[in-house]
């Protein structure tokens, strides 16, 4: 994942992509909806890549809450669009530089919104990026 034309770049830190296909793997004992639903998933994703190619200030803009070293990165909560509820999902991205017009999105992580894994992950590779 990375390139854009006349946008912003978007790049992956190390263990995103690999998150995302852990994410929308199929196997062999998923049914039909199951296998609709991580379909549905891979395509709400790619929208994001784009969204963010298009708009870098997508995100909403993280404070310093729970996830002090967070602040300044954007999250963008997210779902299938036949899923009713709040959404499972979270994206979580820093705009390089930080200060001015970005030229790059860096994922830093996706995944559940469960137990702030994703957060956790993306402070982890906030730190070792």
């Amino acid at each position: 994942m990375g390139g854009s034309a006349g946008g912003v770049r978007v790049t992956t830190a190390e263990g995103v992509k690999e998150e995302i296909a852990e994410l929308t793997s199929v196997s062999e004992d998923d049914d039909s909806t199951r296998r609709a639903e991580i379909e549905a998933l891979k395509r709400r994703i790619a929208e994001l890549f784009l969204e963010c190619e298009g708009n870098a200030y997508a995100g909403e803009l993280m404070g310093k809450g729970l996830h002090s070293e967070l602040a300044g990165c954007r999250r963008i909560r997210f779902d299938i669009p036949d899923y009713e509820g709040k959404p499972r999902f979270r994206l979580i991205y820093r705009n390089v530089p930080t200060d001015g017009a970005p030229a790059q999105c860096r994922w830093l992580a996706v995944g559940p919104r469960a137990g702030l894994r994703t957060h956790r992950k993306a402070q982890q590779r906030l730190r070792s990026d």
